[in-house]
């Protein structure tokens, strides 16, 4: 038996950038981390032959090829592998949370099925498969930051090349830098979910062809590589500016992103102290980010009256966390 562990990742500014329908011509940019929140996979040889997986729901199949989930059939079918027992466990919400929950299992599935070949794999091997499997293969609309953030972890900034090349850019912060960012970033569950799909078609075919929201996305390219020029030189003052004006342009890219639902709560959010924040991922649900000064903090939770989820930094990427002897 094999076990994966895989952190989800918060990313502060550049989402979106990371399309394809945007970076192959333009570029793009991302500055993220992973933290404590884990997707975890068990693979094991099944004794009957037969394909079994767990999730949110249990599928028992003859052949992988009858599989419903798409990313869990298809990282088999690329590896050619069947008579598997796969368990996958989620520490928040496993679909809509906006922490990159479907990457970090397609990474986590991978590199256990890697593994239990005794195979040879590295962060980027895991990173560029997974996108393959997830936007190729299955026909996701999705960028390329989620797989390289739960292949590589840590603190990163990542430059997507027109090329297809990605510039994978560790970012290196004193514990006291860490620990002045983490004191200061709120985040909390908003209590629904969405489908991303429809957001991130949406903002694709924008990305493609709308100038404007082209322009937009060029600035939020440009916020995260300030970003990262700013914590590189440890000047981490601007960070709830950067993120309020990076959500104010990535909510006009597509519907759906925001909602007056949303907005208020951001809003009350902002009146309360908080200085910038974000909705997590595609948008319309999921998590939301805010950076807010401690001496703010208990007015703006109250403000908000969201659940908070507290977290740490994660420095390492997807891993193996057992292995039987057998």
């Amino acid at each position: 038996m094999i076990i994966t562990r895989t952190p989800l990742r918060i990313s502060l500014c550049g989402g979106g950038t990371d399309m394809p329908a945007f970076y192959t011509v333009h570029g793009g940019a991302v500055v993220s981390f992973t933290i404590d929140k884990y997707i975890y996979v068990s693979v094991n040889r099944k004794f009957d032959g037969r394909t079994r997986l767990s999730y949110s729901k249990t599928e028992n199949v003859d052949y992988p090829s009858q599989l419903k989930h798409d990313l869990a059939r298809t990282c088999l079918e690329v590896f050619e592998e069947s008579g598997l027992e796969i368990v996958s466990i989620a520490d928040i919400p496993g679909a809509g949370s906006g922490l990159g929950s479907s990457s970090a299992f397609t990474v986590g599935l991978l590199l256990a099925l890697t593994e239990i070949r005794n195979g040879v794999w590295s962060p980027k091997y895991l990173a560029e498969t997974a996108f393959n499997v997830e936007h190729w293969l299955c026909g996701h609309e999705a960028g390329k930051q989620d797989q390289y953030a739960a292949a590589y972890g840590g603190f990163h900034f990542y430059e997507f090349c027109p090329n297809g090349h990605v510039r994978v850019e560790p970012i290196d912060l004193t514990k006291e830098e860490m620990d002045f960012i983490r004191s200061r970033l709120m985040l909390f569950w908003t209590g629904k979910t969405r489908k991303a799909a429809p957001i991130l078609t949406q903002q694709s075919t924008h990305l493609a062809i709308n100038k404007d929201h082209i322009d937009n996305a060029k600035i939020m390219q440009g916020l995260a590589v300030q970003l990262r020029n700013d914590l590189c030189a440890h000047k981490l003052d601007n960070i709830g500016v950067t993120l309020n004006s990076g959500w104010m342009l990535k909510k006009q890219l597509a519907d759906g992103i925001s909602n007056t639902w949303i907005d208020e709560i951001y809003h009350r959010a902002l009146i309360a102290g908080a200085q910038g924040g974000k909705i997590c991922g595609a948008g319309g649900g999921g998590f939301l980010l805010l950076w807010v000064e401690p001496q703010f903090q208990a007015d703006v939770e109250k403000a908000v009256g969201l659940r908070r989820v507290p977290f740490q930094f994660e420095n390492s990427g997807s891993s193996v966390i057992y292995r039987s002897a057998g």
